[in-house]
C-alpha cells in the first residue's frame, strides 16, 4: 500500500531522510533536494556523512524513478548496500513513481535487494511515514511469549 503523488517529474530527483524509528514504524522528514537525469541522481555524500555522523538521524533516501518502474534498480541496490554498510545500521529506501510511493528496508550490506515494507505514505511538508508489519508481527510474537508475573 502507498500513497499517491500528485507530482510527474522529468529527471530523477533525491532527498536525505532524517528521522527515528519507533518500533514497526519509521518517521522521516525529506531534506536536502538534488535533481539528476532521467536515469540517475546526484546529491551531496559529504553532508550525508557529516549528517549522520553528528546527529546519527540519517535513516535512508527518498528518490524518484521518473520512467515509471516502482522498485529499486540495480544501482539502487549497490547504492543501499553500500550505505548500510557505512553506517552499519538499516536504511530506507523510498521510491516514487508514477505517482506512488513504495518502501524498501536494507538490513545489511550483503543481501542483495531490500525488503518491501507494508506501508508509506508522502504527508504534506516533505513528511514520510513507513511501516513494517515484520518488525509489528515479531513484537506480537514476543509478547505472546512473555509470562505474567
Amino acid at each position: 500500500m502507498a500513497r499517491t503523488s500528485t507530482k510527474k517529474l522529468k529527471h530523477e530527483r533525491c532527498w536525505t531522510l532524517l528521522g527515528r524509528r519507533q518500533g514497526p514504524f519509521w518517521h522521516a522528514c525529506r531534506r536536502r533536494p538534488t535533481q539528476g537525469g532521467p536515469a540517475s541522481v546526484a546529491f551531496d555524500p559529504a553532508w550525508v556523512i557529516e549528517r549522520e555522523e553528528s546527529r546519527g538521524d540519517v535513516i535512508g533516501f527518498y528518490h524518484t524513478h521518473p520512467g515509471g518502474m516502482p522498485g529499486p534498480s540495480q544501482r539502487d541496490h549497490r547504492t543501499m548496500r553500500a550505505w548500510v554498510g557505512s553506517f552499519g545500521k538499516p536504511l530506507l529506501c523510498l521510491i516514487e513513481a508514477d505517482g506512488v510511493v513504495n518502501a524498501y528496508l536494507y538490513v545489511d550490506d550483503e543481501v542483495d535487494e531490500g525488503i518491501a515494507l507494508t506501508a508509506c505514505e508522502l504527508l504534506p511538508r516533505g513528511i514520510v511515514v513507513a511501516y513494517d508489519s515484520r518488525e509489528a508481527n515479531s513484537q506480537e510474537a514476543n509478547d505472546d511469549q512473555q509470562v505474567p508475573a
